[in-house]
């Protein structure tokens, strides 16, 4: 007995969040007969898909941006990191993406004012003014109800519970997955399957592997959800493997790694580019004005990956007071350590750092400071100075002048990772020769070569997940669509030579 004549379905789909709801629901769409396996038992399940802001965007650029305005946007954010057909493909398909969930009966809203880039946002929108994450009955969790609703009207099959663990191989195709249903291993056949049960966050053991020695000093920011199973699956079956070190972060108190109240909020990021960020050592080991995600992945790979966020008073009573939830004073009041003293000295000796280099190191930023600030003019430095932009979080320098100085001890914090499996524009896994591995596809968190990559480029996961969703299910349907023609046509021909 062949895999065809066992086949449970046309499709598996292994994760129930954006991609694989997108893919699943594609494919049912398109006519093929789908199975959606989730490892949560839960039916409100918490995953990144759920607990994310709702905003749908390219590198921090309007989906309705003209496909070749996005291209360039992905290509400088990740500084040409990933296949230059999948930055495309992105760039390309955002906005039909983006119809094809208002098609579902997805609601959208506009954020005032959108910076270029918050227009196509998940309703209703939740606005966070506390140190938690609020996410239940908001637009992204409606989203993936709707989904799951949707794939079920559609005659999709969904099973929850479902943990896969390996890929079935025949023939050099993947037909089917291994999986643990209640404890019980259990076996299901498909004529190709997607991966989208996201990235690895949620497992310490990768974790150390690719991105730090110090796990236990990386904060977990965002679910547990991610453990990285279909990225390990693939591998296992010769998938090649971009960006691992990578992960969207942002850089929180060191006693969110023990004390509740201060994750997911409040970011010490734009403190850190005004002011400075310093190793245990008191060095300075990054550009703290390339915003959050790179400075956090840097602070994640240097020594323990821990450090200090350094600054003065102005700092704290201008850009300490930005954003929603900002550390001045959610920090203090959250029972964040912030030491204060009349002089930097003073301050990094409450800190546990060398007071002399600290020193030295703030005059060498100060003279930096001032020398660009001369050269851009008055006007420009002070333009500069009053500019927010949480996009990346990135804030100029600002020169130490006021008294009293701060320090806050950091740590760096993962939201989800950045790296995974590589795929081609149409979703499909490539292999360590750089050829697709037929029958397995892969969306979302999983895949790497999108974004992240040394430049550590976000572009948006919930764009990423929603594309290549699309993307996957509609080259499974035409290559099922193909099969039957040649399946068609032997027939023809056999009956043909059978008459003569």
């Amino acid at each position: 007995m062949n895999a065809q004549d066992r086949m449970d379905c046309d499709v598996i789909v292994i994760g129930a969040g954006l991609a694989g709801l997108t893919a699943a629901n594609r494919a049912a769409e398109l006519g093929l007969s789908v199975m959606l396996l989730e490892r949560q038992s839960e039916a409100r399940h918490v995953c990144a898909s759920r607990t994310n802001g709702g905003v749908f965007h390219v590198g921090f650029r309007s989906v309705h941006a003209a496909p070749e305005t996005l291209y360039e946007a992905v290509r400088s954010a990740n500084e040409g990191f990933g296949p230059e057909p999948v930055a495309r493909a992105l760039a390309d398909e955002a906005l039909r993406g983006i119809d094809w969930l208002k098609g579902q009966g997805t609601e959208f809203t506009r954020l005032e004012p959108d910076h270029g880039w918050k227009d196509e946002v998940l309703a209703p929108v939740g606005f966070h003014d506390k140190t938690e994450m609020a996410w239940q009955g908001l637009g992204a969790d409606r989203l993936i109800a709707r989904l799951e609703k949707r794939l079920v009207e559609q005659g999709g099959r969904s099973m929850r519970g479902v943990r896969a663990r390996s890929l079935v191989e025949e023939d050099g195709r993947i037909v089917g997955v291994r999986a643990e249903v209640d404890g019980q291993p259990r076996t299901f056949h498909a004529d190709a399957v997607v991966l989208a049960d996201g990235g690895f966050e949620g497992n310490a053991d990768m974790v150390r592997q690719y991105i730090t020695a110090y796990p236990e000093h990386l904060l977990l920011r965002g679910c547990e959800s991610g453990l990285g199973d279909g990225i390990r699956m693939a591998e296992a079956v010769g998938a090649r493997l971009l960006g691992m070190s990578s992960f969207y972060g942002h850089i929180l108190s060191a006693d969110s790694l023990h004390r509740e109240g201060l994750s997911p909020f409040p970011f010490l990021e734009f403190l850190a580019s005004a002011g400075m960020l310093v190793d245990r050592q008191g060095d300075r080991f990054v550009d703290e004005t390339m915003g959050g995600h790179y400075t956090s992945n840097a602070l994640a790979r240097q020594g323990d990956g821990l450090g200090v966020v350094l600054f003065d008073h102005a700092m704290w009573e201008g850009i300490g007071r930005h954003f929603f939830c900002p550390p001045n004073p959610n920090l203090v009041n959250a029972g964040g350590t912030l030491h204060r003293a009349d002089s930097i000295e003073d301050v990094a000796r409450l800190a546990g750092l060398p007071p002399a280099r600290v020193r030295q190191q703030m005059e060498q930023l100060n003279q930096e400071t001032r020398l660009k600030e001369a050269a851009a003019g008055s006007e420009e430095a002070e333009r500069r100075r009053a500019m927010t932009a949480y996009a990346k979080g990135k804030h100029p320098h600002e020169p130490f002048e006021q008294a009293p100085f701060y320090a806050a001890p950091v740590c760096a914090a993962l939201t989800s990772t950045l790296g995974g499996v590589e795929i081609d524009a149409a979703g499909r896994v490539i292999d360590v020769r750089g050829v697709p591995i037929a029958g397995l596809y892969a969306a979302g968190s999983c895949t790497g070569g999108v974004e992240g990559g040394p430049a550590v480029g976000y572009i948006g996961g919930l764009i990423k997940a929603l594309v290549f969703g699309l993307a996957a299910a509609e080259h499974i349907a035409r290559e099922n669509l193909i099969a039957r023609e040649n399946q068609h046509i032997a027939r023809e021909n056999l009956i043909a030579r059978e008459n003569r």
